[in-house]
């Protein structure tokens, strides 16, 4: 039997695989703009967190926004200044903003926020992922709370939108650039666990992430549950069980990530139930697999697979599929979701805990 020969020219094949890469982030990098809208129809201007931690007075809002009687007010949470606090893994250094009524924007406290839950109210987190800027950001969390209130306008809820510094890293190749923001999405996890374990237990807590955002929510709950992150352990400890549900939108997480013994193979055990918005043709995810050798698909793609679901073993009962490619398509920005009143009615148990 004649042997098969070797190639004759290797450095080809390894040429080849990094001009795929460089291709890759040149071409992914635009497209992701991980969660990402246009700046027209903004409803709020408010000045980016100050460096210096200096904090200027709030102009008015653009646009006024119309609540119902029903209607609870929004909070922003900003770590936007911290990204080196966050590669230490140390500190927690909180903008708080609230917008109540048709009053503009102002900033807050945690305090303030923490003496405002109402007793047994349920409390979503919100986590967007990478590239989103800080006007971009305001812009979704007014949409946002608009979509999810009319879906149960007289449900209510505490919505608590998480920012971080997800636009602010330069690098030459964009595909590496992404990888990035994704460690940092990872080391943002400290902070929403954090912010998580600050709600008092008898509020159950829904948490929301898009694209990378999903990435810092399975940070978050894994080391709630005692795993590490990216060589760090969570500073308050292993966390006791409490009513979580989580809602992953464009996930861009490897497929077997939540799998037992893997990265996040904690996270599940922090939750009762999951639900994984599918959408096999997200255009940006589809290449998602090239950014690392030997990389996974993402969940958003795959979903969990046969083998996940075998390996997951009885916690498969937590865990809900819900397809959203005819409505989504090849998209992947946070405004394909949040313009679909339908996904908004398909999660609104997850959101307002209302069966």
């Amino acid at each position: 039997m004649k042997s098969r020969s070797r190639h004759p020219y290797p450095f080809v094949k390894r040429w080849c695989r990094l001009w795929l890469i460089v291709v890759w982030g040149v071409v992914l990098t635009p497209l992701m703009a991980f969660g990402q809208t246009p700046a027209e129809g903004r409803s709020f201007v408010l000045p980016a967190p100050a460096e210096s931690g200096a904090e200027a007075s709030l102009p008015p809002s653009t646009q006024t926004i119309v609540r119902g009687p029903c209607d609870p007010d929004y909070w922003i949470i900003s770590t936007r200044c911290a990204e080196a606090e966050v590669e230490a893994g140390v500190g927690y250094n909180y903008k708080v903003y609230r917008f109540e009524g048709p009053n503009p924007g102002r900033y807050s406290s945690m305090d303030e926020l923490l003496a405002s839950l109402q007793p047994g109210v349920p409390v979503c987190f919100m986590a967007h992922g990478s590239f989103v800027t800080w006007d971009s950001m305001l812009n979704d969390s007014a949409q946002t709370y608009r979509w999810l209130r009319g879906a149960a306008p007289c449900q209510p809820v505490h919505m608590i939108f998480y920012t971080w510094a997800s636009d602010d890293v330069e690098c030459f190749i964009p595909g590496l650039r992404v990888n990035v923001l994704g460690r940092r999405a990872s080391l943002n996890g400290f902070y929403l666990a954090d912010l998580i374990t600050k709600v008092s237990h008898q509020h159950p807590v829904c948490v929301i992430g898009h694209s990378h955002g999903t990435r810092m929510v399975s940070a978050a709950l894994h080391s709630m549950g005692g795993g590490a992150v990216e060589g760090r352990f969570f500073a308050g400890g292993p966390q006791p069980p409490r009513r979580i549900r989580v809602i992953l939108a464009a996930a861009a997480i490897d497929h077997d990530w939540l799998n037992p013994n893997e990265r996040f193979g904690l996270a599940l055990n922090q939750c009762e139930a999951v639900i994984n918005l599918r959408n096999h043709t997200d255009f940006p995810l589809t290449i998602y697999p090239l950014r690392r050798p030997i990389s996974g698909k993402a969940l958003a793609i795959s979903s969990f697979t046969r083998r996940d679901r075998e390996l997951i073993g009885p916690a498969n009962q937590k865990i809900v599929d819900y397809d959203v490619t005819n409505l989504v398509g090849l998209g992947h920005i946070w405004v394909h979701y949040y313009s679909q009143p339908q996904i908004a009615q398909a999660i609104r148990h997850f959101v307002y805990f209302d069966e």
